[in-house]
């Protein structure tokens, strides 16, 4: 205390002295110093207040981001972090006002418990001798209170001749006794000294209520103008306003009357501050499109209590769900982060029932998945979200995990504690390759990894070669997701379109078709006897709603031949094109295999999960192939890319060709990779994972 008292009541008590000797009044000392305290706070402020706009104009951005990295925390972050050192925001700005307004009230309360020697400066002998004297009239005050409970004893005439008999060895005793009988701790009638309780009702417990309005008041008037306010959520706000009331009362009924007074001026300026900044920054001018963001998404009160009763739903199913995945004797479990995922599985788990009696352990961080309306004796579906997933995998007790979740041991995911001999496999959930749209490490601490093609198993033993990591077994699988696709088209393979049908349909990573050159690459097709179909990727449309509505305004209508597809309802548009248009996504590799037809790739800034991946020596079939299954088109060129279009259709027999000698050259086991995985799977649980090795 003694050092807080030397750093923070020392520069505050000369500028309380300079307050008490211009005004002469203890109450009026205290609200000028709460006034004058605030202004070297007001740059900090004003620094603060620029940075919390700056996030506010970012809410559009992170809700998108928070899209875009659903179920990665990692991804978001790193996100997030590029975003605010591009934009120079610091989230450590808004923390400076608030250190120093405790810095302030640590400071102002030793001013408060310190006034002989802060506003009357007198010396430590006078003090002491003083404080010696109380202890005969009151020996109940507390060490830290001593000074101010000196002050109060002078209110009391009896108490003179005790203090002036400690000061009769003093030459200036007499004057001394003078200036502490001049000090007044009545103001407005209270008492500025003494500590307000509910047991012992007075006065004083006015200014409990007082700090407790002035306190809502200033809440009140931060949430409906601040930017930091803005760009919460009212729950947060909400907690806020009560954490900060429930705060200044308690400082006004724990602390003496004149910090309550303190406090409530202070609020009444930040009031007057809060303003004035707003007058000078208007964040609801500034970040306009931002308040029309937040206004659009924000959830309503009966939103926000569904979703709070649909959680505890969740909660009490992923309890129960959890409680039966523990006691479960299990051989084979897959786990998916998504419902979408079942789809990479689908073909090893019905070759797995179809040729056994295993019965699969399916665990999903997606309450609604598919799975649960399968009624499959032999499949077991769970529910657990993310946080609980990683505790179940900490602890898991199996032979075999299956999974197409990269980043084992990396993120999230981890090898259990209780198991060393459980097999963890990777199947994987595009054609292409394994050192690009992957992080370096993404697979480096599973044993097993179902190759797609004759890549992966190039691309991997380059990366343990590397890394100097032990090898895995890789296992010739091929492509679940292009089985089924083959089987669904066989009913519409000889359909024929009466124009040319043409699907556009671009990832959603950042720079995709949509944000860069949808607008002149539908402008190419306009008249030129195409049937175009926009397919945008379902996370685009959550992410950009407005975008996509703006697209549909312009481009589409009764005469027009272009459409835009947002159901997803099934996979015909695909299947029924005649070229599909994309930048980096998957989708055109699985169409060219699957129908035989070409594909134009908008070469739009490609997605690099690994930054080293030139190292390798193996050029990416992600980059390779794209000339080889139909051909890439710079963004500056789509102007032109109906005559594309036509080069590929009057040339789609040379192109079958091509695609026939790529799938016969990159794709294990065409329609049979189901079996050849289940095989796998089936050989390790009889041989005790004595598996071979390609």
């Amino acid at each position: 205390m003694e050092f807080i008292n030397t750093v923070l009541g020392t520069p505050l008590g000369f500028v309380f002295y300079f307050a008490y000797q211009i005004l002469g009044n203890f109450g009026f000392a205290i609200i000028a110093f709460a006034i004058i305290v605030k202004i070297p706070l007001f740059p900090v402020l004003l620094i603060a207040h620029l940075n919390s706009i700056r996030l506010l104009k970012l809410q559009p951005d992170l809700g998108a981001l928070r899209h875009r990295f659903a179920g990665d925390k990692d991804g978001l972050h790193e996100a997030q972090y590029e975003l605010f050192k591009k934009e120079k925001y610091s989230p450590m700005v808004g923390i400076f006002p608030l250190l120093i307004s405790l810095l302030l009230i640590m400071g102002m309360l030793q001013v408060m418990y310190h006034p002989l020697q802060h506003m009357l400066r007198l010396d430590r002998a006078v003090i002491d001798s003083l404080i010696a004297a109380l202890h005969g009239i009151n020996g109940n005050v507390a060490a830290y209170a001593q000074q101010l409970a000196v002050l109060e004893a002078f209110s009391h005439p009896e108490n003179i001749p005790v203090f002036q008999a400690a000061l009769a060895s003093f030459q200036d005793g007499d004057a001394i006794i003078l200036k502490l009988q001049e000090v007044q701790l009545q103001f407005l009638g209270l008492n500025l000294g003494i500590t307000p309780s509910l047991l012992s009702p007075s006065p004083e417990l006015i200014i409990v209520l007082l700090s407790g309005v002035v306190a809502f008041s200033f809440c009140t008037v931060q949430n409906a103008i601040s930017p930091g306010a803005l760009s919460q959520g009212r729950r947060t706000n909400l907690g806020l306003t009560i954490f900060t009331v429930a705060l200044s009362v308690y400082f006004a009924l724990a602390l003496p009357v004149g910090v309550g007074l303190y406090w409530t001026v202070g609020n009444l300026a930040s009031i007057g501050l809060a303003l004035f900044l707003c007058f000078l920054y208007p964040p609801k001018k500034l970040a306009s499109a931002a308040l029309l963001y937040i206004q659009s998404t924000r959830k309503s009160s009966g939103q926000l209590r569904n979703e709070r009763l649909q959680n505890k739903e969740l909660r009490a199913r992923e309890k129960l769900d959890a409680a039966k995945f523990r006691e479960a004797k299990k051989q084979v479990v897959f786990y998916a982060i998504s419902g979408g995922q079942y789809k990479f599985y689908k073909a090893i788990i019905d070759y797995l029932c179809d040729n056994s009696d295993i019965v699969i352990h399916y665990l999903t961080n997606d309450p609604n998945d598919t799975l649960f309306d399968n009624h499959q004796k032999q499949i077991v579906p769970y529910y657990a979200g993310q946080q609980k997933a990683i505790s179940l995998m900490l602890r898991l007790n199996t032979d075999i995990l299956v999974t197409t979740v990269p980043d084992l041991q990396s993120f999230h995911l981890k090898k259990s504690i209780v198991r060393d001999d459980i097999e963890y496999i990777h199947t994987f959930h595009g054609l292409t390759s394994t050192h690009l749209v992957y992080k370096e490490k993404a697979f480096d601490h599973f044993d097993t990894l179902f190759c797609v093609g004759p890549h992966c198993v190039s691309e991997i033993r380059r990366r343990e070669a590397f890394a100097g990591l032990p090898k895995k077994k890789l296992v010739k699988v091929g492509y679940g997701v292009y089985d089924q696709l083959v089987a669904a088209y066989d009913d519409l393979r000889d359909r024929v379109n009466p124009r040319p049908r043409i699907l556009i349909a671009p990832s959603w990573q950042v720079d995709n078709i949509l944000d860069l050159c949808i607008e002149p690459l539908l402008e190419s097709f306009a008249g030129k006897g195409f049937d175009v179909v926009v397919r945008p990727h379902p996370q685009y449309i959550k992410l950009f709603p407005e975008r996509i509505n703006a697209l549909q305004e312009r481009f589409s209508g009764e005469n027009s031949s272009i459409s835009f597809e947002l159901d997803f309802l099934g996979n015909d548009s695909i299947f029924m094109s005649d070229i599909v248009i994309t930048d980096w996504s998957n989708i055109g590799y699985e169409f060219a295999y699957c129908t035989l037809k070409p594909c134009i790739f908008i070469n739009t800034p490609m997605k690099i999960m690994n930054p080293n991946y030139e190292r390798y020596g193996l050029v990416p079939l992600d980059i390779s192939l794209r000339d080889k299954v139909g051909v890439s088109v710079e963004v500056a060129d789509v102007g032109d890319i109906s005559s594309t279009a036509a080069y590929l259709l009057k040339n789609k027999d040379s192109f079958k060709s091509q695609i026939l000698e790529v799938i016969a050259q990159y794709l294990y086991y065409p329609g049979r990779s189901g079996e050849a995985a289940g095989v796998y799977i089936l050989r390790q649980l009889n041989a005790g994972n004595n598996g071979v090795m390609e």
